[in-house]
């Protein structure tokens, strides 16, 4: 008898787009279309004053929205058309995973409350996800699988198989990944991942994901609008998405997939338990720090040697003056100082 040994590490929410109606102040509309004209002429866009705190505004908009703030919490699309509700939101991983879901939902609500007035949102998109460890899937697996969708693609890295997608985000209702989360943690220095796994995690073992990716109106054909009945419901809706339309089967001699019987590793991730813990916000920003320098190591090893051998330099601390020396002769050339361009960076890789 086939028996799982699946170790869950956490599940719970990783996405969560709200879409927003209030009415947006003619002042508010007047700034911002200002501030974007300006973004569209520099290289950093200008900071923006939204409710208490200060935005990043962006030279472009964001879909059907005109009018895109970046804030490392999260970004902000609004819209003076009535066709779409006024306002978008996306919190950023490290803040919904800090904060968790619904502390997310209050800080948003308060922020569009102060500037705008009475805000209704309702959820555009939904992220579930598990991750345990102990399972080893192959590129055949992906034929053990059954899910209603018709589209499954693969992927493999170097003859490895890394993941399998199942359904088509064209479609605008369901979409599922089942993938090497170690390797794209390690690819976009996503450090905080391993906070969260804690002490049941074992760095020597890849992390499998599931993760399935859920819109509105799917959510709407079961009564689901607002954050609060979403986040309520989101127990259910894993039930229901891995027991009703994807699974994962033992092969048996029956023609008929349906007939398989459901394996003791998806037995498991049945039973996830979908938290919704908040880690604390800054926990989250240190991780994100310290994966992004990782990553960053190996590069910048290699350029500050290059220097040091142009330079004469033997030693890291001889090598410092000359870099002062041309970065100071660089900053007059490019027009821009290295603080304007820490500044830039910090916004882009939504840092504090």
């Amino acid at each position: 008898m086939r028996v799982a040994t699946l170790t869950e590490l956490t599940s719970g929410v990783d996405a969560l787009y709200l879409s927003g109606r209030t009415s947006v102040p003619s002042e508010l509309l007047e700034r911002l279309e200002l501030a974007r004209k300006i973004a569209s002429d520099g290289v950093v866009g200008p900071p923006f004053q939204f409710g208490d705190c200060e935005f990043t505004m962006s030279g472009h908009g964001w879909g059907m929205y005109r009018y895109l703030l970046e804030h490392p919490y999260g970004r902000i699309g609004v819209t003076s058309s009535t066709r779409f509700p006024s306002i978008r939101f996306q919190p950023y991983a490290p803040f919904l995973h800090g904060v968790g879901p619904r502390g997310v939902v209050d800080w948003i609500e308060g922020l569009i409350t102060q500037t705008c007035g009475h805000v209704r949102f309702s959820v555009a998109r939904i992220d579930l996800f598990a991750d345990f460890q102990g399972w080893t899937l192959e590129g055949d697996s992906r034929h053990e699988f059954m899910c209603r969708a018709k589209q499954r693609r693969t992927f493999e890295e170097d003859g490895i198989f890394t993941g399998v997608d199942f359904g088509s985000r064209n479609t605008g209702t369901k979409f599922a990944r089942i993938y090497d989360k170690s390797i794209q943690m390690r690819e976009v220095g996503a450090g905080y991942w391993p906070m969260i796994w804690g002490d049941k995690y074992d760095p020597s073992q890849p992390v499998i994901r599931i993760e399935f990716e859920v819109k509105g109106d799917w959510l709407r054909e079961f009564g689901l609008r607002s954050p609060e009945e979403v986040l309520d419901a989101t127990g259910a809706l894993w039930l229901h998405l891995t027991s009703d339309w994807l699974t994962h089967r033992i092969p048996g001699l029956d023609q008929t997939k349906a007939r398989w019987s459901i394996s003791p590793e998806w037995e498991c991730v049945q039973r996830a338990s979908i938290t919704e813990g908040a880690q604390g916000i800054n926990r989250m920003f240190l991780g994100l720090s310290r994966g992004g320098i990782a990553n960053l190591l190996p590069g910048l090893t290699g350029y500050l040697s290059s220097f040091a051998a142009y330079a004469n330099a033997r030693t890291f601390r001889e090598l410092l003056p000359d870099l002062d020396t041309f970065m100071g002769i660089y900053e007059k050339d490019s027009g821009q100082t290295f603080e304007e361009r820490v500044e830039d960076k910090r916004r882009k890789f939504g840092l504090p």
